[in-house]
């Protein structure tokens, strides 16, 4: 059997297994989900940072979606941080082990999707030291303890745009399996470059560079996400976004929904305002419904 184990337990959400549900649980009971949301979603988008900064506004989206009913499967477009995605890499089998217990890979499913395009190869090795899909697996565990995975790591190119269409297609008439993609959005000041200034006014610039990507996921616009992050750097995992809304639209999605948004500064900076450190780094939830 091919077992992932936990990389980033420790360091971006806890390792222990009783402060690692407890985390998990605090985050969910603090995500809020609008009433007024469609009954039919199909996915949705994730941050990946550590748990403190972006965990709240990820479970917002899964809480989401769980919410819909049973999940049987979660379909994971994940980033590319070490630039060595070529293709839709595909986790085809196993189990990934979380602090609070193990998620099985749906072996058919991800059959099913190596099938449906070149685009997508099976190569569990690219996800050993990715962490944007394993951050989000405690809480697929804690809301959908019986949900299956398929960790597919995506690379920003338009590549990303077969692999979503060729997933999407594969899901389509599957109400209870969704896709997901993981990206934080927009990195700035602190070690990261400041062109839009220092301080409160560089996380303003911030929060309206992340707001462009937020408009192409809301309207669907799978196309343009890729030139938008190369033109803007406003997202690390932007073939993960276009994968997903790529998927999404041809599962029957519409439209996206941002749930909930905030940035890096802003948690910093409601706890200490006179914090030195202006390190900005946006984070969204979004549904697509």
């Amino acid at each position: 059997m091919t077992i992932r184990n936990p990389y980033r337990a420790g360091s971006f959400y806890d390792a222990s297994p009783d402060d690692c549900r407890h985390h998990a649980e605090g985050l969910i009971d603090q995500a809020t989900v609008p009433d007024t949301l469609p009954s039919v979603l199909f996915g949705g988008i994730v941050p990946h940072a550590g748990w403190v900064y972006s965990g709240r506004v990820a479970a917002t989206t899964f809480k989401a979606l769980a919410a819909r009913g049973e999940v049987a499967a979660f379909v994971l477009f994940g980033a590319d941080h070490f630039g060595t995605v070529d293709q839709g890499e595909v986790f085809y089998r196993g189990t990934w082990r979380t602090p609070v217990g193990d998620l099985e890979v749906d072996e058919e499913l991800a059959k099913a999707i190596l099938a449906s395009s070149p685009a997508l190869r099976a190569n569990p090795q690219a996800h050993q030291r990715e962490h944007s899909l394993e951050v989000q697996l405690p809480i697929i565990k804690l809301l959908c303890s019986q949900a299956r995975i398929v960790p597919i790591a995506v690379p920003p190119t338009a590549l990303a745009l077969d692999v979503g269409k060729a997933v999407g297609g594969v899901l389509s008439g599957r109400p209870d399996v969704y896709a997901v993609g993981s990206t934080d959005l927009t990195h700035h000041g602190g070690h990261f470059p400041a062109p839009g200034g220092r301080g409160a006014t560089g996380a303003k610039w911030t929060a309206a560079n992340d707001r462009r990507m937020i408009d192409l996921m809301e309207a669907m616009s799978a196309e343009k996400i890729v030139p938008e992050a190369d033109a803007r750097s406003n997202a690390c995992g932007a073939g993960a976004i276009a994968a997903t809304v790529a998927a999404c639209r041809t599962m029957g999605a519409t439209r996206g929904l941002c749930l909930s948004y905030t940035n890096s500064y802003e948690i910093v900076h409601a706890g200490y305002p006179a914090d030195p450190d202006d390190t900005t780094v946006g984070y969204a939830s979004v549904v697509f419904a």
